[in-house]
């Protein structure tokens, strides 16, 4: 029996023709490891393609696992399409994992984050210092049963100036245009990073809020309370987020809330026999060789003694059986060992411990010795003590 498209249980791999191609050998192969002809193989031609094709999708499973463990944060959020076509793919790094998870501290900071944040007015009364700000959002409809979380209330007085720090002064620019020396002005400016000016501006803008302001609030439970007491009617506003469902997208365009999620959706296919390498071929007869012992060995146990002249014939079904199912374990632990040994994160250290090798290897080399002609320099100094002799006789005579 020769191979054809259908042989096989699934018929993942029959129109590939590299698989094609080896499904015969490895039938073949497997009756000669069995014994044939020597020993009679009860296996069909149609088991032992199963055997082959098992051991792909074997290969194939273990190798997308590895994958997934490499890569996975880079595939979560993108599309499952088909469930196929990012096997082999060599993901790029675009840290939307970390992003995804920052933002929602990024959204309590107040530096951007993935759900909306509204704003609202309310008035405000003379002589009215408590405000629900929950009971009166619900009552005008803007929301429904939900509970704000209010982020910012503008609540201050008014800056009447505005201030400006630099470095230049009169005194500064004096010192530029006349050139002064060894002078110093009524400040001494130092080189300093950026974040400490950002820090700085930051101590102005709470300053002038806590300082200089005469005004403040306190909230509780969403009642709002104002101090001072209001003088006269006005309006107050405020920023709020509704409370964010963890199993609703943020947006309704964000497709990625409905992509990958875990292991069980990454676009993984089977990986395609005929873009398997040597090593990855071998381990895969030697795993469907493993598989076809185990079912040689269920047949055999079937029949354990034999009839023969003078006695009786028995098979080694248990023992094809054992041996089968070990090769098959083993088989297993080899390739996720050499996997596990690959993963992404393990290549990376594996490169930065080479690259610190090669400096302490490098740190050996013994420094260069400059070595240069001294006589030019012997030349000059002659030259210089002759020049000044003369003219100590010039000037005594």
């Amino acid at each position: 029996m020769s191979f054809t498209t259908g042989s096989t249980s699934f018929g993942i791999f029959d129109a590939d023709p590299d698989f094609a191609s080896d499904a015969d050998k490895v039938v073949d192969y497997t009756r000669k490891k069995l014994g044939d002809p020597i020993m009679y193989v009860h296996m069909s031609s149609s088991q032992i393609y199963m055997s082959f094709e098992e051991a792909c999708l074997e290969f194939s499973a273990i190798t997308n696992q590895y994958q997934a463990k490499s890569a996975l944060s880079q595939f979560l959020g993108s599309s499952t399409s088909t469930l196929s076509g990012s096997e082999n793919t060599y993901q790029a790094r675009m840290l939307e994992f970390q992003k995804r998870m920052a933002g929602a501290y990024a959204e309590e900071a107040g530096v951007n984050g993935p759900h909306p944040l509204h704003s609202a007015s309310i008035d405000i009364y003379s002589e009215q210092m408590k405000y629900d700000l929950q009971a009166i959002l619900s009552g005008s409809g803007v929301i429904g049963a939900q509970r704000i979380q209010v982020k910012d209330i503008f609540h201050f007085s008014p800056m009447s100036a505005y201030r400006f720090f630099g470095t230049t002064s009169a005194v500064n620019y004096l010192h530029n245009q006349f050139n002064f020396e060894s002078f110093t002005p009524e400040t001494i400016f130092y080189l300093l990073p950026i974040w400490e000016d950002i820090l700085r501006g930051m101590q102005f803008k709470t300053s002038n809020k806590v300082r200089r302001s005469n005004y403040s609030y306190e909230l509780h439970n969403n009642e709002l309370t104002l101090y001072p007491c209001p003088s006269q009617d006005n309006k107050l506003y405020f920023t709020y987020m509704l409370p964010p469902d963890p199993n609703v997208p943020a947006s309704p365009s964000d497709a990625s809330f409905h992509g990958v999620a875990n292991l069980s959706n990454v676009p993984f296919g089977n990986i395609q026999y005929s873009n398997l390498n040597s090593l990855s071929k071998h381990w895969i007869r030697r795993f469907a060789f493993a598989l076809a012992k185990e079912v040689e060995g269920h047949i055999r146990s079937k029949m354990a003694n034999i009839p023969i002249p003078n006695g009786d014939l028995t098979l080694n079904g248990p023992e094809l059986i054992a041996d089968g199912r070990a090769d098959q374990e083993m088989l297993r632990t080899e390739l996720k060992m050499i996997l596990d040994d690959l993963t992404y994160d393990k290549l990376a250290a594996r490169d930065a411990e080479m690259a610190e090798s090669l400096v302490q290897t490098f740190a050996k080399i013994p420094l260069g010795i400059y070595i240069g002609t001294f006589w030019p320099l012997v030349g000059l100094l002659s030259y210089l003590l002759h020049d000044n002799l003369f003219r100590m006789l010039t000037i005594v005579s």
